[in-house]
């Protein structure tokens, strides 16, 4: 019995050993994206740009020596399977962190299950509902709203505009900017004229068209993601519409001139700048991280990124930075503990964390204004 005994004590000792030099399992992010569907292009940029920092940070080491590991989870756009999906990726996947999802309908849906469940989710979409009033456990990297609206009325107003066309989605996305535009209109000189609502899923706003060129506005400004907006310039074109016509952030990519064609031609769109680097300002402080983020993704993908890559990129970053700090385990609360204490300049702009502000806080977004001409986008400083 005694032989026993000692065979068993050395056996648990071995274990014990074993056990303690087994590599930590991985730090597991939900991806919660569109990867399918009429916002695929939102999705799949961000796919790409997630994978690219992740990798970069797995080449270097992980995050204290544990791997980062992704699980992706495809959306096709819709709210309910996005609920549906995030609980999966909580519940019986054991994410540690949440990003996305990638529009602005779906991630007023995921915020509050973050919030339930206690999971931190580092959303991509553009309405500031997400982070105003701020709540514990959901965080942004968009230009949300009321960071990027005033840049655009700036815009306007410097290009002597006095009226407005507004053209605006039924969906979160559409009517939280609409909002923001309406209610902050007045502080740039700017009367909107006509005020026309679609959803974005429509085949023709002809009728809408027609009765804004009829209010004599000095531009059109659309705000809607995919893929009202690319139908909307044809059918402006169509009609003879000849004043400006603006898009908003949420068209900053190749897919609405492959999608609007030659009525795509001396439209404007505001982007982020990682769309075409060379239009910032060189003074701004995000242009550094912008130009290095757009230089490795092309290079691994042959191809211009857009500024949903750019979302995720600065995901990434942010759980990187954040992870790389906390002292003892990594996990869910930890996580988001750590999150909050951001402090960086990010692609997206100055993100700096705090219990009030969850949201990317810069004044002086990194965001350009971008012409089609030739079937490409050019720099309108």
């Amino acid at each position: 019995m005694k032989k026993y005994a000692i065979l068993a004590a050395a056996a648990a000792s071995l274990f014990a050993v074993g056990i303690a030099n087994a590599e930590e399992p991985p730090i597991k992010i939900g991806a919660v994206y569109a990867l399918t569907g009429p916002v695929a292009p939102y999705g799949t940029a961000q796919q790409k740009g997630l994978d690219l920092r992740v990798d970069e940070i797995n080449k270097a080491g992980g995050i204290q020596g544990r791997k980062v590991e992704v699980v992706y989870y495809d959306t096709e756009g819709n709210g309910n399977r996005a609920v549906q999906l995030i609980r999966r990726a909580i519940e019986s996947d054991n994410v540690d962190v949440l990003v996305g999802p990638s529009t602005s309908g779906e991630s007023l849906l995921a915020a509050p299950i973050a919030n339930e469940t206690n999971v931190p989710i580092i959303t991509h979409s553009a309405a500031e509902a997400i982070v105003r009033p701020s709540t514990p456990f959901a965080f942004q990297t968009s230009q949300y709203d009321r960071v990027a609206v005033p840049v655009i009325l700036s815009e306007f107003q410097k290009r002597g505009f006095k009226t407005v066309a507004l053209m605006s989605a039924t969906d979160a996305y559409g009517q939280s900017g609409s909002k923001v535009i309406r209610e902050l209109a007045g502080e740039y000189g700017l009367t909107i004229a006509s005020d026309e609502q679609f959803d974005r899923q429509d085949t023709d706003m002809t009728a809408q068209v027609l009765r804004s060129r009829q209010g004599n506005a000095d531009v059109m400004l659309i705000w809607s993601t995919f893929p009202a907006p690319a139908i909307i310039v044809r059918n402006a074109k169509m009609t003879g519409f000849s004043k400006p016509i603006f898009n908003s952030f949420a068209m900053a990519t190749q897919d609405f001139i492959k999608q609007a064609g030659a009525a795509a031609e001396n439209t404007y769109v505001m982007s982020a700048g990682i769309l075409l680097p060379e239009a910032l300002d060189d003074a701004n402080p995000s242009k550094a991280t912008i130009v290095a983020d757009s230089e490795a993704y092309a290079a691994r993908y042959n191809e211009t990124p857009n500024p949903s890559a750019q979302h995720a990129l600065d995901a990434a970053t942010i759980i990187f930075e954040a992870a790389k700090n906390i002292e003892g385990p990594i996990n869910r609360q930890s996580l988001r503990d750590a999150i909050e204490k951001t402090d960086l300049n990010g692609a997206n702009g100055y993100f700096k964390f705090s219990p009030e502000e969850h949201g990317v806080a810069t004044k002086d977004a990194p965001i350009v204004f971008l012409k089609v001409v030739g079937g490409k986008y050019t720099a309108e400083k």
